[in-house]
């Protein structure tokens, strides 16, 4: 009897613990959806509790409605493909749908109506500024705090208050005060992110008082989109009989930053990281005749790339006007400097919506140190690219997420790194690519007027535009800003050849014309008074020992040897690059060169 009570009462037991197991993972409600203290183990959780915490400092009370404009569903747009032999009627399919041309969009009462509501919420933010301002010195004065709220008084009293606090933003979001309530994975991430403060007055802003007609856009790029509060979705793109694509879709704001670089005909173009190629795609269409070279460090990635246009553009086209490679961005800028007329740097970010949908991403606690120094490998993307960019040209730097670290911060950073770094450090270090370039950026005002109605722009940026996640139209989130065409470059050369006044010695030039730089960078140029620098020291005439005006010089590897242009003598001489070498042969004769 006794072990009978005994296991009676262990089986009483062992059931209590069992419901206990089932009610000690139970809540019943969540207090804030906010912030809690319990964190997700799974990375877009982690994700979502460092938007949670951040974003409200910057957004405000428009976070939520961006919150849940991440974690719905995005809105596409369809790129037509102009190489389809289906691309009229597939536009005019479109249209049967109720698609419009996002580039031709022209109903002025639409964009009317809008313009009128972005207003009343903007007059409405700033009532709402001035209330919780007075909230706050409410609260204090009761709390016997009244005095530390002089500035915020004058603030209110000037009516200047949504200027100061709200232009205040970025740093706030850089120096959260309730970093204690964080662990010590979203510690250890910000307070390293907390050493780069936005100033927001380093770089020179040019207004766009030439405004572009931006109307005008050319035949060959085609963008479709449902109009506002339309979350109608595309159907699955056909394959048409060449085995191309009729149309891609894609996120709405990748337009933005390809309008913003303003690519003309016969320009040489440069994505620097170009992956999965939804930018580089709008790209070439706007602008067909152009030379663009396509570039992703990772092999994944850049084979996605070559993927998505070997199925939208035909194999010759390709071949003749797309360079596909794959190398790291930041040694771009060395290896092909101011070669490029436009250059887009669209750099590797916490893609915000993207880590909300992804188990793994860079907000897992595997990837922490990954995600500390990502600014710091934007940096060296953007300088990078701004060295590729020939002098008058266009940078477009571009994220797709919300951090102001990663879009103003970067930025800000950049160009300023780039005007203070010194020319004499080619003396110590001879480093590439060292040389002082001082860049404005041009203001996007008007780009962000022009396409209103289908985007929601954040108003407090300093430099560029940032395009919010809106359930109406959900799109984003971008940023992007540009260097203008008419940005100040000054790169200060350094002498390598000559400078000691015109003359026929071995440390003198007197009429260079052609220049040469062989694998060894070793410069080559073609003197056309005694030949001394390409020819030895043997004066003018027309022995083979001998040139008369040389023009141009090239090295043939093949032969290691010097081609040589000898204008005076009307004739092409080969010069063999051995020290033994007293004289040159005959190449071509009775020839201008």
């Amino acid at each position: 009897m006794i072990y009978q009570n005994c296991f009676i009462h262990l089986l009483k037991k062992r059931s209590i613990e069992i419901n206990l197991s089932f009610i000690r993972h139970a809540r019943s409600f969540k207090k804030k959806w906010m912030f809690s203290s319990h964190h997700g183990s799974h990375s877009n959780e982690l994700a979502l509790e460092y938007f949670d915490f951040a974003y409200p400092l910057i957004f405000h009370r428009h976070w939520p409605s961006i919150r849940l404009a991440l974690l719905s569903l995005p809105k596409p747009i369809a790129l037509i493909n102009p190489h389809s032999l289906s691309n009229k009627n597939t536009q005019e399919k479109l249209l049967q749908q109720g698609a419009v041309d996002m580039l031709r969009f022209d109903n002025e009462k639409l964009r009317g109506d809008y313009t009128l509501i972005q207003e009343n919420i903007s007059k409405s933010d700033h009532e709402f500024g001035i209330k919780k301002l007075l909230e706050q010195k409410e609260n204090r004065r009761l709390l016997g705090t009244s005095d530390l709220v002089n500035e915020q008084q004058e603030e209110i009293d000037d009516g200047d208050d949504d200027n100061e606090d709200e232009d205040d933003d970025m740093n706030t979001f850089n120096q959260p005060e309730p970093v204690k309530r964080l662990d010590e994975i979203y510690k250890q991430a910000l307070e390293q992110q907390v050493q780069s403060v936005i100033k927001g007055n380093v770089v020179p802003i040019v207004d766009d008082d030439n405004e572009r007609d931006y109307k005008k856009m050319p035949p060959s790029w085609n963008v479709y989109t449902f109009p506002r509060s339309n979350m109608s979705r595309f159907a699955p793109a056909k394959i048409d009989e060449l085995g191309l694509l009729d149309y891609y879709c894609m996120d709405g704001a990748c337009v933005l930053p390809v309008i913003a670089l303003d690519v003309q005909p016969y320009h040489t173009v440069l994505d620097l990281c170009s992956a999965p190629g939804g930018k580089a795609l709008n790209i070439f269409h706007n602008c067909p005749f152009i030379q663009l070279t396509c570039n992703d460090s990772d092999h994944s990635r850049s084979k996605r790339l070559n993927e998505v246009f070997t199925r939208t553009i035909p194999k010759e086209r390709l071949a003749k006007s797309v360079r596909l490679v794959r190398g790291d961005g930041c040694l771009f800028g060395e290896r092909e400097p101011a070669s490029f007329d436009r250059v887009l740097v669209d750099v590797p970010c916490t893609s915000d919506r993207h880590a909300l949908t992804t188990a793994f991403n860079i907000f897992s606690k595997k990837r922490i140190q990954e995600r500390v120094e990502l600014p710091t490998y934007q940096r060296k993307l953007l300088e990078s690219a701004i060295r590729a960019c020939k002098p008058g040209g266009i940078v477009v730097y571009s994220t797709c997420t919300l951090a102001p670290i990663q879009n103003e911060g970067v930025v800000e950073q950049a160009i300023e790194k780039l005007a203070l770094r010194s020319s004499n450090k080619r003396s110590h270090g001879g480093h590439k690519g060292s040389d002082p370039i001082n860049c404005e950026i041009v203001s996007t005002k008007s780009l962000e007027k022009h396409y209103a109605y289908f985007f929601d722009f954040h108003a407090k940026t300093h430099y560029g535009s940032l395009v919010l996640p809106h359930i109406s139209n959900n799109f984003g989130p971008l940023y992007f800003f540009n260097i203008p065409a008419d940005a100040k470059w000054m790169q200060n050369g350094v002498t390598i050849a000559g400078g000691n006044g015109s003359g026929n010695v071995t440390n003198q030039l007197y009429y260079p014309q052609g220049l040469f730089v062989d694998d060894d960078q070793t410069v080559r140029n073609g003197d056309t008074t005694h030949g001394q620098v390409v020819a030895g020291d043997n004066g003018q005439g027309n022995g083979l020992h001998q040139l008369d005006r040389p023009t141009d010089v090239l090295i043939d590897k093949e032969t290691d040897s010097l081609i040589i242009c000898d204008w005076g003598n009307r004739r092409v001489v080969r010069w063999s690059r051995r020290s033994v070498t007293t004289q040159g042969g005959i190449f071509i004769c009775s020839i201008d060169c």
